[in-house]
């Protein structure tokens, strides 16, 4: 029989019945801190640190199977939100996720690309994308920056908030209840101090800001999945100073349905939308109807995606020559003891 309390962790029909197909061994846990060749996971009865097979490539938030303090299996996941990253490749910020919640601190410049890049990349792995304008006490009136946000990105909730005034906490943990979600913003944008007032307890370090730029550190330095105290999971991430979209479009197509749209009545089906004739997109921003700087910066999300899908490939390519070239020399060697 399965323990109630599993449920609270995320459990569902959908992960037993993926437990069942796996045929392993083992009692379900989820992964809550990647500890290199260690993971902290959470199980009913709390948490515990267990060892993994290098061969497994694990995410906080991923669901396992654990027998002897030892991961047998892991199950597939639903989603994992990744990054492109130029220096370090591919980066899985965490899996498994229903909500994404991006944050921009309004103590700073709010720039229309980075919001409607962000937002995005939150929808392109299928999880709800939910926009949270933090810090709303430092102004006089947020609302007209709620709506000017709202307006980039239509699609997607926009929750101003504030850990000062209790401003929109009561929102975000109702977009939690029974969910799991994680932060993404800018360092200084008030991730660790959200999570710590969602905790009622202080459990991410929280820096200092510069007030010179309202930037800060990087107050968060692993990823970490918390338990809410009134119900509800969030995995806390370190901030994101570059963001690259690694996903099939989807976030895309949520934050331009306008555009898209439109594309359907274009007279051709691959119409790129820069100057072919019969295209519906530019003859709306031609009447009006569609600002052109939606058209730019739809353009300019696809052209991104399309590079960051490119890098990816030439990255697994470079990869799976050196892993080639590997196996060519472990076999000349072998070769050569034979020989001796």
């Amino acid at each position: 029989m399965i323990d109630p309390k599993l449920y609270e962790l995320g459990w569902n029909a959908e992960w037993e019945e993926k437990r069942l197909a796996s045929g392993a061994v083992g009692d379900p846990a989820r992964v809550v801190r990647h500890d290199a060749v260690k993971v902290l996971v959470a199980v009913p009865e709390g948490v515990g640190q267990v060892t993994f097979p290098k061969k497994m490539s694990l995410a906080v938030g991923d669901w396992v199977l654990v027998a002897n303090e030892t991961v047998t299996a892991q199950l597939p996941r639903t989603n994992a939100l990744e990054r492109d990253n130029a220096e370090f490749g591919t980066q899985t910020i965490g899996a498994n996720i229903d909500i994404v919640f991006v944050l921009f601190g309004v103590d700073r410049p709010l720039r229309q690309r980075k919001v409607m890049r962000f937002a995005s990349f939150a929808g392109d792995i299928g999880a709800t994308p939910v926009a949270l304008l933090t810090k709303a006490d430092t102004v006089d009136d947020v609302q007209p920056i709620a709506d000017r946000v709202g307006s980039w990105i239509p699609a997607v909730d926009v929750i101003p908030t504030s850990i000062e005034t209790g401003r929109g906490l009561g929102d975000v943990v109702g977009h939690l209840a029974g969910r799991t979600g994680t932060f993404l913003g800018e360092s200084g944008a008030g991730k660790s101090s959200l999570v710590n007032a969602l905790m009622e307890d202080e459990v991410a370090w929280v820096g200092d800001v510069r007030e010179r730029d309202a930037k800060g550190r990087h107050t968060t330095t692993h990823r970490e999945m918390h338990r809410l105290p009134g119900g509800g999971l969030v995995i806390d991430n370190p901030g994101v100073r570059a963001l690259g979209l690694l996903a099939e479009g989807e976030g895309v197509e949520t934050t331009f349905a306008e555009v898209e749209e439109l594309a359907l009545e274009c007279r051709f089906r691959d119409c790129a939308h820069k100057g072919e004739p019969g295209c519906a997109v530019r003859a709306a921003v031609e009447d009006g109807s569609l600002p052109e700087s939606r058209l730019y910066a739809y353009l300019h999300f696809v052209d991104e995606q399309s590079s960051a899908a490119e890098r990816a490939e030439d990255r697994e390519r470079q990869a799976e020559a050196r892993r080639e070239a590997a196996a060519a020399q472990r076999a000349r060697e072998a070769i050569l003891d034979d020989d001796a």
